[in-house]
């Protein structure tokens, strides 16, 4: 699922988007999700949102005389081309936050890691790493589309993701001592997939507590909440 934004209006929440996207208007197909509603006296406002997809530039079509004699179902280019071009785009996003930066990828088993190297990691990384992983599902999009097998990209940039890892780990830990403590569920923040993963492997042996995922991509969540009421 690709990236949601809200905002007070429709503009608002394009806006958003693109800003934290950081791509011109023009390089994104914009799906209306919600139109929001004013409310009335502040009651009953609902939210404007909006999905934002990279458009993905299409191949030509072949000429007649090839196409005569190509299979009606052209293949989709190797996994090889198909990651060059991820780095490709991202290097071109990149230079559009003018970010100056290097991408290298490295793969370990079906993960794939997109590097960069910079010297304004804050900026790419963005508030609560939104930025970033926001990058990571187009990234992720554009290589379903274009490759051939099923791998899983993920971006870093100066070990952000493995201090971020540390991070929700020390979360994990810490809300499940206050569910302890209280005999209350603890409802954390939404976060990305892989982060809601760590968070069930940080808690699946203690005895105390268990941990389940509510709520719809981009906004599930992650309720840690006492044995006994599980």
């Amino acid at each position: 699922m690709m990236p949601t934004f809200q905002g007070k209006t429709m503009q608002a929440a394009i806006e958003l988007g693109l800003q934290v996207m950081q791509v011109p208007r023009d390089t994104v197909t914009i799906e209306v999700v919600d139109e929001g509603k004013r409310g009335f006296l502040g009651f009953g406002r609902r939210l404007a949102t909006v999905e934002l997809t990279p458009k993905v530039v299409v191949p030509e079509a072949a000429a007649p005389d090839e196409a005569q004699t190509a299979p009606e179902t052209a293949e989709k280019p190797d996994d090889a081309t198909a990651l060059q071009l991820v780095e490709t785009y991202l290097q071109s996003v990149t230079k559009a936050m003018a970010i100056d930066a290097t991408v290298s990828q490295s793969r370990k088993g079906n993960v794939v890691t997109f590097t960069f190297a910079t010297d304004k990691e804050a900026l790419l990384i963005g508030k609560h790493g939104r930025i970033i992983n926001a990058l990571q599902e187009l990234a992720q999009t554009l290589f379903n589309h274009h490759g051939q097998h099923k791998l899983t990209l993920m971006l870093d940039v100066g070990d952000y993701r493995e201090r971020r890892q540390d991070t929700v780990k020390r979360l994990a830990q810490r809300s499940a001592r206050d569910v302890i403590a209280t005999g209350q569920p603890v409802y954390l923040d939404p976060m990305p997939s892989f982060e809601r993963k760590a968070i069930h492997a940080a808690l699946a042996d203690n005895p105390y507590v268990h941990t389940r995922s509510d709520g719809h991509d981009p906004y599930r969540y992650v309720v840690i909440v006492p044995q006994k009421q599980h």
